[in-house]
């Protein structure tokens, strides 16, 4: 019997704020519209939650037979490297997860229509196919364009229409900020591992372009995050209050002169953790200013 704590701790818990923060800026948006329905947003949200964690487990279960968590790897997995959990297990327990996000789905298909389906069903393809197979979308070159469709966009469309029952195309501009980070903490994960993935084989953007052009693609990531909000805010398809999130770019500054100043794995992965670290803090600010934006 595995313990609680291990299955929690192998869902990568600090990581799941990559679904949370979509689903509630999606939810946000539909208050122009709509009241919230909370038992529609509480399904939409376990459903995201249980389709990252399965992602995330999937995942670890196809590095670990690939090789690409190598002696020295950064990556971070672990209930495998440590032996709380099997191979077997973590793959197990990545299906069920994955069924349960399908379950959700289905309550949500009943609920709102099949539009879930045409979100849910190519997310939960990416999630599996995002390591899994000879073809896996991380080992060539297509990582971030799916992630970044995904958690970045579909998440946030998703959210909306669960509450709406309608999509329009300022709801696809307005996830751009969160898909662009997204796209950066994939890349920023890619910078560092820039030699290792090269030992087994992965493919990823960094490696067909190269460092020097990895680190342009780098702060096209971080820094069009901020011009792509400034101009949603310009065009009034966000409030002015979502200008609040700005003020995260410290932050992004920081893991750019970390990205362009060294090559070092354990110096990278700091810029990394910042990335993610942006990505929660901008999300949260750019949710709470778009909340107080459109109350007011």
């Amino acid at each position: 019997m595995i313990h609680p704590k291990v299955i929690f701790a192998s869902t990568r818990p600090f990581s799941l704020t990559a679904s949370v923060i979509p689903v509630l800026f999606g939810t946000i948006l539909a208050l122009q519209w709509t009241n919230i329905h909370w038992t529609t947003f509480l399904l939409t949200l376990l459903g995201a939650l249980f389709l990252q964690c399965g992602t995330n487990l999937v995942n670890d279960y196809f590095d670990h037979v690939k090789g690409a968590d190598i002696p020295g790897s950064l990556s971070p997995s672990g209930v495998i490297d440590r032996k709380e959990m099997t191979p077997r297990q973590v793959y197990i327990t990545g299906l069920i997860f994955f069924g349960l996000s399908i379950i959700v789905g289905l309550i949500l298909t009943a609920l709102t229509g099949p539009v879930v389906l045409y979100i849910g069903i190519p997310s939960l393809l990416v999630g599996y196919f995002y390591t899994a197979t000879r073809y896996a979308l991380a080992y060539n070159g297509l990582g971030e364009l799916a992630s970044g469709s995904t958690l970045g966009i579909l998440a946030v469309v998703g959210s909306f229409y669960t509450q709406t029952l309608n999509v329009n195309l300022e709801i696809f501009l307005a996830s751009i900020p969160n898909a662009l980070l997204v796209m950066a903490i994939l890349h920023a994960n890619n910078l560092r591992d820039f030699d290792t993935d090269k030992q087994i084989g992965k493919t990823t953007v960094a490696g067909l372009i190269g460092r020097k052009a990895s680190r342009v693609e780098y702060y096209i990531l971080m820094l069009g995050t901020y011009i792509s909000l400034a101009a949603l805010v310009i065009t009034n398809i966000l409030p002015v209050w979502s200008l609040i999130a700005a003020i995260t770019l410290p932050i992004a500054l920081k893991g750019l002169q970390i990205a362009i100043s060294t090559w070092d794995a354990k110096e990278l992965n700091k810029a990394l953790g910042l990335t993610a670290l942006l990505h929660m803090a901008f999300g949260i600010l750019l949710c709470m200013g778009t909340l107080t934006g459109i109350l007011l």
